[in-house]
Formats: structure tokens, sequence, C-alpha cells
């Protein structure tokens, strides 16, 4: 039982259901408009404020840019895009390193239910570093 169950955790992890806050999706998708959401860091008197994290959702509410920033939002920490299928599945992830520059890819694969099943990690030029299998075991 513990198995199915961290299997099903990885896949939903590695599928667009990760958000933290899943409500956001659907912010965007009830405006039909992309919506970028800005978390500022606060010190705690109040008197200064930074980006420390940006989201971006498409008008179909799906996450397709993220970024984390450090240095009191000064700098990009790293970056990622992500690309859907037409049946709204994550394909791709693109991950950027503090130099906005490519750094891995990963790829998703789903079974005929539409149930995430692989993620393939590539490197910056393609190669593929390792994938991870996802077993769903019922008992």
């Amino acid at each position: 039982m513990k198995r199915v169950l961290l299997c099903l955790v990885i896949c939903l992890v590695s599928t667009n259901l990760w958000a933290d806050y899943p409500e956001r999706a659907a912010v965007a998708r009830s405006k039909g408009k992309k919506m970028m959401v800005k978390e500022w860091k606060t010190t705690p008197d109040g008197k200064k404020k930074w980006v420390d994290h940006a989201e971006v959702y498409n008008a179909e509410g799906q996450l397709i840019e993220e970024a984390e920033y450090s240095d009191f939002g000064t700098r990009l920490a790293w970056r990622a895009e992500f690309e859907y299928n037409d049946k709204g599945q994550l394909i791709t992830e693109r991950i950027y390193n503090e130099r906005n520059k490519l750094d891995k890819v990963r790829k998703f694969e789903y079974n005929d239910s539409g149930v995430c099943v692989r993620r393939l990690n590539y490197s910056a030029n393609g190669t593929l570093n390792s994938y991870r299998q996802f077993e769903f075991i019922f008992e």
C-alpha cells in the first residue's frame, strides 16, 4: 500500500498538479487571460520587500513559466518553462540556471489512460541522463 501511495505522489508531483496553490490555475482559467503571480518576501518590520518567486499561467490555467530569485530579488536563481500537449498534459519542462542558460530538460510520457508513467531527464545538450518510471500497484 505504501508503494502505491509513493508512486501516486511521485506521479502527481511530476505533472501539472504540483502547484503549491492549485486555485491559481482556476483563477486564470475563470478569467480566460494570461496571469502572473508574484510572491513577495518582506522584512519583519515591513519596510523592505522583494520578489522571491513568480509564476505565469496561460488562459487555460496551465503553469507556463516559473522563476525563483535570490539576493533579495536582484538575481535570478532559476527559471522553468512548461509545454503542454493538446490534451492539456505536461510534456516538456525546460529548466534554466541563474545565467538564464538552459540547464536541463524533462520530458513526460503518459499511458492511454492519461496517467504520467515516465519522466525522462536530459542535459542541455540533449543527452538522456536518467528517467523515472512510475509503477502503479493496487492491493
